[in-house]
């Protein structure tokens, strides 16, 4: 049962009249008219009902009150959190030497007389590297290849006498050509220029060519898609060039050369894509790099601000002079102690004094307000004086090493806003955002942080129910919702988690599109989130307990409704009445915003034919629904979609998306 409320004051209007007049006799004997329509009992009522005001603000807990609770139990407000995005930078030409992107670098969005400058910062020095070439080969690297030397320490393969085979003599589904680079070539713009034979590559839709580039990442992932921003050569058949966005490569040892390595894969060709008859050949290619991508976030970086000097007592604050700050780095972001005596102190900021001693050189700092306190003294039951942290010399000076403020959900700007370069870098021409920022949260309210508090307590920094999984993992940047998948009542059945191991769908968060279908690309689970709440959940979790992070197992749904319209005769109302409903389709099949409560389709969630007849008769122009089918695919092959039951079961960890919706009249 929830704790009873305590009452300071439980008198009410009455009360405090009843004991104003039991006082009369006492201290004004000669006053016996105590009726209403006597001037002093009006007074009386007068001060009961100000009274009354007060005793009713007093059995109210004020919300500085009730922050100054929150903050003894050790709840405070979260800070704002900043948007990400991946920011490529594209070069004016390719060039011979590095070029190195500085951490700290400005990109902006465009300012408009309405709305100001949104600044990201990049988060680390990012260099781009000319391409250096191991060697190439062909086939099945890890089952026997053939080997095609290129030119040492150059970016090319040129064989002006005779041509290379792309793959074998009869391509199959996993022959790939593979290229082996000295250098580092994670996050790079590589174009890959070639010369190619046309007689060779026939039997495939150019526009639309069986192959993919792929890098070795290593782990769990092995081999990850590259995304091609163009492909001039239509799958190897004629001369151009191939533009590839790489993601992380990891050094790997193959064929006795140990190198980053690219290929570009024959897969299993749907039917409208045909197949290679005979393998490609080039006889030419030449490699440049175009630009690179780095991760930037939406903050404004300040280095070495002057935050005061110290009188020498203890509890000093002090203020920082732009806010909200976001979180600190705690290997560049300090305070810096300068003694009188030139001699330089680094202080470490803590959460609270609790275990602080009098050498501990400790500061505290709140993110909203930007203060800086120092460690308090306090009068001890002895009567000595305590103090919780060290206390800077008198006249020392303090300086704030770096810092970075900003953040909100402002920050989450569509794809390609951030396109203004702040300060000019050689050899860069353009910059852009190619992926929405994500992200980007408000400061916490109080109302949310009384709302969150019991779930705080009972979480802490601990994870060990489903619900503490849940919870913790939306704290991580880029996390929409997650989902502890529970076993079902068969143990050990296929893709059950086992005894100790806890299995964690995660829902990325991207920009909600509840009037349209959602990209299935859009939705996948980074390697970087994996890796981000991995981290984040095994720093809290048991030592006994195993964690795996996972995708949801999405199942797209298309719906094709017929329906009666009031007015058949009004086309103007059928368009509107057309649009109406596949936009409260999109709305309600959506995994981000939709479902009964809007806060997006529930993990596991079965999905009733029946809901869809009552959301779509819910619009006024709609006399009735004459025909509703609902079909189900997965987006993972091209296989032709499914009609699906009056009930569509979905597993523990599934989730419903929008495909393509239809909506005509009778």
């Amino acid at each position: 049962m929830p704790l009873p409320t305590v009452t300071l004051d439980d008198r009410h209007f009455q009360d405090i009249v009843d004991e104003a007049k039991s006082l009369i006799p006492q201290f004004c004997p000669e006053w016996t008219d105590h009726n209403v329509s006597d001037p002093g009992v009006t007074l009386i009522e007068l001060f009961a009902w100000m009274t009354d005001l007060l005793l009713y603000r007093v059995n109210q807990v004020p919300d500085r009150m009730y922050v100054k609770f929150l903050e003894m139990i050790g709840v405070r407000l979260e800070p704002p959190r900043a948007a990400r995005a991946p920011i490529t930078f594209y070069l004016s030409a390719a060039q011979p030497g590095p070029v190195t992107i500085a951490e700290n670098t400005e990109v902006a969005t465009v300012r408009t007389e309405a709305t100001t400058a949104i600044i990201f910062t990049t988060e680390r020095d990012f260099t781009i590297r000319p391409p250096v070439l191991a060697g190439a080969f062909t086939r099945d690297i890890d089952s026997g290849a053939d080997e095609q030397w290129a030119e040492h320490d150059l970016g090319q393969i040129d064989l002006p006498d005779h041509s290379i085979c792309v793959f074998s003599d009869d391509p199959a589904p996993g022959d790939a050509f593979y290229l082996a680079f000295k250098p580092d070539l994670s996050h790079h713009i590589l174009a890959l220029l070639m010369e190619c034979d046309r007689a060779k590559g026939a039997g495939i839709d150019p526009n639309d060519p069986p192959i993919q580039w792929e890098v070795w990442q290593g782990g769990a992932a092995r081999w990850v898609k590259c995304e091609v921003e163009k492909d001039g050569t239509g799958g190897f058949n004629w001369s151009g060039e191939v533009v590839l966005h790489i993601p992380a490569m990891a050094l790997v040892t193959r064929r006795d050369v140990s190198a980053y390595w690219l290929r570009c894969r024959v897969v299993e060709p749907r039917p409208s894509q045909g197949q290679y008859h005979v393998s490609p050949e080039i006889s030419r290619l030449r490699i440049e790099s175009r630009g690179g991508t780095v991760s930037a976030r939406n903050a404004s970086t300040i280095l070495n601000e002057e935050v005061g000097s110290s009188d020498g007592t203890p509890g000093q604050t002090f203020k920082l002079r732009f806010t909200p700050l976001l979180a600190r780095d705690k290997v560049r972001d300090y305070l810096t102690v300068h003694t009188p005596g030139n001699l330089v102190e680094r202080w470490t900021e803590v959460a609270d004094f609790a275990d602080s001693t009098p050498e501990d050189r400790h500061y505290a700092l709140d993110s909203i307000d930007g203060t800086l306190t120092l460690g308090p003294a306090l009068l001890q039951p002895d009567g000595t004086v305590y103090r919780f942290g060290a206390v800077p010399t008198k006249a020392s000076r303090l300086r704030f090493t770096r810092y970075q403020n900003g953040g909100g959900a402002a920050g989450n700007v569509p794809r390609g806003t951030l396109s203004v370069l702040k300060s000019s870098i050689p050899y860069v021409a353009r910059v852009v955002n190619r992926e929405p920022a994500i992200g980007g949260r408000d400061a916490q309210t109080i109302e949310d942080a009384k709302l969150r508090a019991p779930q705080r307590l009972r979480t802490r920094t601990r994870a060990v129910t489903a619900d503490d999984f849940e919870t913790l993992a939306t704290q991580v940047a880029g996390v929409e919702r997650a989902h502890c998948v529970a076993p079902l009542a068969q143990p050990g059945a296929p893709g059950q988690p086992r005894p100790g191991e806890v299995v964690l769908a995660v829902l990325p968060q991207v920009e909600a599109a509840p009037s349209g279908a959602i990209a299935p690309e859009r939705l996948a689970l980074s390697a970087d989130l994996k890796q981000a709440v991995t981290s984040f959940l095994n720093e809290r979790r048991l030592l006994t307990t195993r964690l795996e992070v996972v995708p949801p197992q999405y199942v797209w749904v298309s719906v094709d409704a017929t329906v009666r319209i009031s007015d058949r005769s009004d086309p103007a109302l059928y368009v509107e009445t057309r649009r109406a409903a596949e936009a409260a389709l999109y709305r309600y099949l959506n995994p981000l915003a939709g479902g009964p409560d809007g806060k997006g389709w529930p993990f596991g969630r079965d999905l009733h034919v029946s809901e869809l007849y009552a959301l779509l008769q819910r619009i006024p122009a709609i006399e009735y629904v004459e025909e509703l089918r609902v079909a189900t695919r997965d987006a993972a092959t091209a296989a032709a979609p499914q009609s699906a039951p009056a009930r569509l079961t979905l597993p523990p960890h599934g989730l419903i998306c929008s495909d393509v919706h239809r909506v005509n009249r009778r």
